[in-house]
């Protein structure tokens, strides 16, 4: 009776074409979570059609082995109960292959462990957080640099253009003190202190009291590590209480127009930090152009954010071949060896993006390690973005020494 059971399984298999979760013949069913509502919606709407835009191109040019990629959409309104629900109901009910490209910090930390212990392959977490990166997990891929490579980056950046009272503001939560942490460290290592460490509650708005304690301090570059919009009101408060000599440098999560369109005169000379080799000047630019194929105008930061976790999974599902499975997508991502995307250049010609088998160290799935810094320049046209260095590189000997 056992050996027929097993015989007509057999038999159901080769008949409904049997295959991976969220994989058919003709699909692959993947699912996102983004602050499509809420305050942080200005960030997750575009990433949300970066993402679509880049699936609808590959889509529309024959798919991947005849599959086509369908991509649902959660609002988890940047609240990680919510991010919870949402995608306990993509894996379990609506039966996602994958979920690609999830949106913050919290809520990806809420999800990453769930996800890697039913095996659901995570690519590209839109936060910075270390601890998406360690410890390593099979199915979790980072691809944007932690804060702890951006704190150590910026610090090194900082020092090198002789700054030697720095002085760090940062987001009074998990990922705040991530950077924090690893910017102390390095000036440490540098053999130097932060001459003033504020932290700033998420939610405030009017910063009298941190810009007091920066005019006590007298620091000569300010590291400032908020997101949108309460890092341009703190750098606006600050200049207008006569802070206007020191050099700014944030965070990547500003590497955007909209910085400078809600800054205005404010924004003049800030630096960013940046990661992602798009000239958004150029028509010709390969992103651009897909993404002109499907929306209207010049895609932000935050959409070529979800074109790349697009084409980061694309690309392992390509080297995963036709029997598409969720452990063959894993050994193909650990494949990627200093790889520099294929419309999106990530990194310069040493520095890409590469993973390796969790088994062979820690640091198999650290995401890109290497940035550069824009700057804020006044045109005709108004302020613009202009690079202000060339791409800095972070050493695993100096990850070590901060953690």
């Amino acid at each position: 009776m056992k050996r027929f059971i097993g015989m007509v399984f057999v038999v159901l298999m080769l008949v409904s074409g049997f295959s991976e979760v969220g994989v058919t013949d003709d699909k692959i069913l993947v699912g996102t979570f983004q602050a499509m509502s809420g305050p942080v919606a200005p960030i997750g709407r575009p990433m949300a059609q970066g993402m679509q835009a880049y699936f609808n191109y590959i889509n529309d040019n024959g798919g991947i082995y005849g599959r086509k990629i369908e991509l649902i959409v959660a609002d988890d309104q940047f609240n990680p109960a919510k991010t919870v629900v949402e995608v306990r109901r993509m894996v379990e009910q609506d039966g996602v292959f994958s979920i690609v490209g999830g949106l913050g910090t919290p809520g990806i930390l809420a999800v990453q462990d769930y996800l890697n212990d039913n095996g659901v392959p995570f690519v590209y977490q839109g936060g910075g957080s270390i601890e998406f990166s360690l410890p390593p997990r099979e199915y979790i891929f980072p691809v944007q640099p932690n804060y702890i490579v951006e704190g150590n980056i910026v610090m090194n950046y900082l020092v090198e253009k002789g700054h030697e009272r720095i002085a760090i503001v940062y987001r009074n939560a998990e990922d705040g003190q991530e950077f924090s942490d690893s910017a102390v460290g390095t000036l440490k290592a540098l053999g130097m202190e932060p001459v003033a460490n504020i932290a700033v509650d998420p939610f405030k708005s009017d910063f009298t009291s941190e810009v007091t304690r920066l005019l006590s301090a007298k620091p000569d570059a300010v590291a400032v590590m908020l997101f949108l919009p309460q890092s341009v009101g703190f750098v606006r408060q600050a200049k207008q209480f006569g802070m206007t000599d020191q050099r700014y440098l944030l965070t990547y999560s500003n590497a955007d127009v909209s910085y400078l369109q809600l800054a205005q005169e404010a924004g003049d000379g800030v630096e960013v930090m940046a990661w992602v080799a798009v000239d958004f000047t150029n028509p010709e630019e390969p992103a651009i152009k897909i993404w002109q194929e499907y929306y209207e105008g010049i895609p932000n930061a935050y959409a070529i954010a979800g074109m790349i976790a697009a084409e980061v999974f694309v690309e392992g599902v390509k080297r995963a071949g036709p029997d598409l499975t969720r452990e063959g997508l894993v050994s193909a991502l650990e494949t990627l060896d200093n790889w520099k995307g294929n419309y999106i250049t990530l990194g310069d010609e040493n520095h890409g993006l590469s993973y390796k088998p969790v088994s062979e160290g820690f640091d198999s799935r650290m995401g890109m390690t290497s940035m550069y810094v824009l700057k804020s320049v006044l045109t005709e046209q108004g302020l613009v973005w202009d690079f202000a260095s060339s791409w800095i590189h972070y050493s695993v000997e100096s990850l070590l020494e901060v953690l």
